[in-house]
């Protein structure tokens, strides 16, 4: 079983067992009614006591602790000092799962994972019973032909730095497409947008819980039409285990999709993957790792727009619909508009009126050929993704690639060997220059007059983004068959558990 450090919150017992008191009496025993009086009164007479005193002692507390002071119940995150970080990478595709039974589906093709850290780390597909060591300090640790969910680890000897990106060639029968993903930690609420329920196309949620603990997790699916009535209940999801949970169990035609990935008890990995096929025809393969929660402004970089031909040729077929890129929104908790800004080889701005609960795909296959960023600004908190696809009939492949977080600080990844293209696509202030160490060498990248610079990779490099302002970050294929991208993530505080006082 994996081993992970997990918190649970307790309430501490307090024991008060009275000290036995000598019955005193001047005529030797007292009759059994006069003693029942007594302690009886005695009793009575220290409860007012401890409840005056209680009484008291609040009263002193909230009338002479100082101001900085906040005695009211609030959660606060706590770093433990010695904490070991962990990422979980979903490496290939799964098919099948289930809803009502523990079901992790199967593995369909492998693929490679690439990490660094300033740590010795560990690696650990989902089903070993215990890890084994991986890379040390410094070092890029890589390996290939992983086929299943794999989780890697730094020492807890320190909080240290963990990169880890994962992917993959997938090319079996109807099931092929190139895959790649930004490595998560575990956590407990993740969005993910993407996927779709029409003809041909089938989505899942992949949830792997690499701790010690049994998890509780609850999926929430928004669509076109809204919030789903329809609930999956509690899903337990065993200490290190996987489980791979079909959206066609509460929806079957929905083609806008939006899920939250709850949990409790211990976090969790959530992944959202969709396979598209096309009569007989494989139509692509995509996983992808939870996006940027809720806010009022959301930014999507590595947007590459190409075979904008192929795609018109395609655009009157029944079933290549979902060949034209798209931008996905939702508002979860209120109605509001969103105001929408894409920049890069065109640049326009457009207003999208958003429905609480309800997800809304606006077209941008009108947009021509090249790189692009995404920024979504509302008075209501919303969540964003958008797709692309590589256009062509005879390779047809997608990748929806999720909003992230600003990054302001050091961040590092390894290149994984699989796809074997691949680029680092970066956003910013415009005309600026991003700090970028390849392998300790610098290579500065300068970003363009929409804010968008762009840094070949090649495979067993390390990669460590210095940036003296905020910059968003992704990953994406830079040609070769099918098309992937992911999102990187902003270094989170490993090891963080919310803490309730009571």
């Amino acid at each position: 079983m994996m081993s992970d450090t997990a918190s649970e919150q307790t309430t501490p017992k307090i024991s008060d067992t009275p000290a036995a008191q000598p019955e005193a009496s001047s005529s030797g025993k007292q009759p059994g009614g006069v003693r029942r009086v007594a302690r009886h009164a005695s009793r009575w007479l220290l409860s007012v006591v401890v409840v005056v005193a209680l009484v008291a002692g609040g009263w002193a507390l909230t009338r002479f602790a100082t101001p900085e002071v906040d005695l009211s119940r609030q959660a606060s995150t706590v770093v433990p000092a010695s904490v070991e970080s962990t990422r979980v990478c979903p490496v290939g595709f799964r098919t099948g799962g289930s809803m009502t039974s523990v079901d992790a589906g199967d593995a369909v093709g492998s693929g490679s994972i690439a990490a660094i850290s300033d740590s010795d780390l560990t690696v650990q597909s989902v089903g070993q019973s215990e890890p084994t060591p991986f890379g040390t300090a410094g070092g890029v640790a890589t390996r290939d032909g992983v086929s299943a969910s794999t989780v890697v680890r730094t020492s807890t000897d320190h909080q240290s730095a963990l990169g880890v990106l994962s992917g993959a060639r997938v090319d079996d029968g109807q099931s092929r497409g190139t895959l790649l993903a930004d490595c998560t930690s575990p956590t407990f609420d993740s969005w993910i947008g993407g996927g779709s329920q029409q003809v041909g196309r089938s989505t899942s949620v992949r949830v792997v819980n690499p701790s010690s603990l049994a998890s509780t997790v609850t999926l929430t699916v928004f669509t076109g039409e809204g919030q789903l009535l329809s609930s999956t209940g509690e899903l337990n999801v065993e200490a290190g285990s996987e489980r791979v949970l079909p959206i066609s169990a509460v929806t079957t035609t929905d083609q806008q999709i939006f899920v939250r990935v709850q949990a409790v008890r211990a976090p969790v990995a959530a992944f959202l993957q969709q396979s598209t096929v096309r009569g007989l025809e494989a139509g692509g393969l995509d996983v992808q790792a939870p996006g940027a929660q809720p806010a009022t402004q959301q930014n999507i970089t590595g947007v590459r727009i190409s075979g904008g031909a192929d795609r018109a040729g395609l655009a009157g077929e029944g079933g290549w619909e979902d060949t034209q890129p798209v931008l996905r929104l939702l508002s979860p908790d209120e109605g509001t508009v969103a105001h929408v800004t894409v920049s890069g080889a065109d640049s326009r701005s457009f207003d999208v009126s958003l429905t609480q609960g309800v997800v809304v795909d606006t077209p941008l296959g009108d947009l021509p050929d090249g790189d692009y960023q995404i920024s979504i600004t509302a008075d209501a908190s919303i969540v964003a993704a958008a797709r692309v696809t590589s256009g062509g009939r005879d390779q047809a492949d997608f990748t929806w690639l999720q909003s992230s977080d600003a990054v302001t600080a050091p961040l590092s990844f390894a290149v994984p060997s699989t796809p074997t293209s691949l680029a680092l696509k970066l956003s910013g202030a415009p005309s600026s220059t991003v700090s970028v160490q390849v392998d300790g060498a610098s290579r500065d990248v300068q970003l363009d007059d929409s804010g968008i610079g762009s840094l070949d990779l090649s495979a067993g490099q390390s990669v460590e983004v210095r940036p003296t302002q905020a910059v968003h970050l992704a990953v994406v294929t830079n040609g070769g068959d099918g098309i992937a991208a992911t999102a990187l993530a902003g270094p989170e505080a490993a090891g963080a558990v919310d803490v309730l006082a009571r």
